[in-house]
């Protein structure tokens, strides 16, 4: 399937050890990441009528976008049984009618032949080694005049060497994509990209994958990184915006459309 890198039990632990969802935060400085994502999707979300989440499995995005827009239709397609419980269990909890979970893979889920205005993932293409057919079988989803945001992480820059020596079974199984890569992705399977770059300056908060022990070296170590970037956003909150680059930028983003 495309050179995918994970396992269905890798997803599955994963959601177990993440817990409940709880909606992303957009408050104060320390969200500051958040709301640049945000910045990059809200446009698209108010301008659709109907949005997919590719991977949204315990998706903290579609817990914040539902109530937030009532009267959009949301759906998430993930292939994990214990993410999409997680998510149907919050929507019915609290009454989310306009929010709705598919289970099933990207590749060759149907969904009664339905498409979307607007088509988001995060952190879900960089784990195939064929990104142009992952792409598109995103893009497959997508409305005629539809448009699709892919947002990864930038392991080609200090985090991905970070990971790498902190937990190189974690670094293993995600293709180190840089924006010349990311870039030619789209072109390959393609679309015809709107928007793209890297996203913050700054967020060694992504590194928290690489640690289910809390007590070695390598957590504390990461835990007074994390220190860093709050510090960085407090700055930039109520200052200016720093540089993003490709060496400490955590998250690289393409907005796309079909064609």
């Amino acid at each position: 399937m495309a050179g995918e890198l994970t396992t269905d039990n890798y997803w599955d632990s994963t959601y177990v050890f993440r817990g409940g969802v709880r909606p992303v935060s957009l408050d104060g400085y320390k969200s500051h990441c958040a709301k640049l994502i945000y910045s990059k999707k809200r446009p698209y979300v108010e301008a659709a009528s109907s949005i997919l989440e590719i991977g949204g499995g315990g998706s903290q995005w579609l817990a914040y976008l539902a109530p937030e827009f009532p009267s959009k239709e949301f759906v998430s397609l993930d292939f994990s049984k214990k993410g999409n419980a997680l998510l149907s269990d919050y929507a019915k909890a609290n009454e989310l009618k306009n929010l709705s979970v598919e289970e099933g893979d990207f590749f060759s889920a149907n969904m009664g032949g339905k498409k979307f205005d607007f088509v988001y993932s995060h952190g879900v293409v960089e784990h195939f080694e064929d990104l142009s057919s992952v792409l598109l079988g995103h893009s497959r989803f997508l409305s005629p005049t539809g448009a699709m945001l892919t947002i990864i992480p930038n392991m080609a820059g200090i985090l991905g060497w970070l990971t790498k020596k902190m937990n190189k079974s974690v670094y293993d199984i995600h293709v180190p994509h840089d924006l010349g890569s990311f870039k030619k992705g789209h072109d390959d399977a393609g679309l015809r990209l709107v928007d793209f770059g890297y996203l913050c300056s700054s967020n060694f908060g992504v590194l928290s994958s690489c640690f289910k022990n809390q007590k070695s070296a390598g957590y504390r170590l990461y835990k007074q990184l994390t220190r860093v970037s709050k510090a960085v956003w407090w700055f930039e909150e109520r200052s200016f915006e720093l540089p993003r680059s490709g060496l400490f930028s955590p998250y690289i983003f393409a907005v796309s459309k079909r064609g």
